[in-house]
């Protein structure tokens, strides 16, 4: 069995190229887990190596869909929204009420 390497915030961000503040968001979101010892957080290399490679796409998942520019994106939006229908209902339970319905 092998020993857990764990590295502080600092150094996990100067392994991953990335920011300290990025590294400390990753964990306080629990992306990253980490161990708090005093004032210093301590995260494993494995988990972090897995998790920057993720990041940077050279982990398991595929790409985001629509993972394009900000400029496509908002024109995908724009696109989406020009085919809703006006807005009608009062209330969110309209609006629920009117979904089942228009499952059916």
């Amino acid at each position: 069995m092998t020993a857990v390497q764990e590295i502080t915030v600092r150094e996990a961000a100067l392994r991953t190229h990335r920011s300290a503040e990025t590294i400390r968001r990753w964990i306080w979101s629990g992306r990253l887990p980490a161990t708090k010892r005093g004032n210093t957080y301590y995260v494993d290399v494995v988990h972090l190596d897995g998790l920057a490679a993720e990041v940077s796409g050279d982990g398991h998942r595929p790409p985001a869909p629509g993972s394009g520019s900000l400029r496509e994106w908002l024109a995908e939006a724009a696109r989406w929204k020009s085919g809703l229908p006006a807005a009608t209902a009062a209330t969110a339970s309209d609006l629920v009420i009117g979904d089942r319905h228009a499952r059916r």
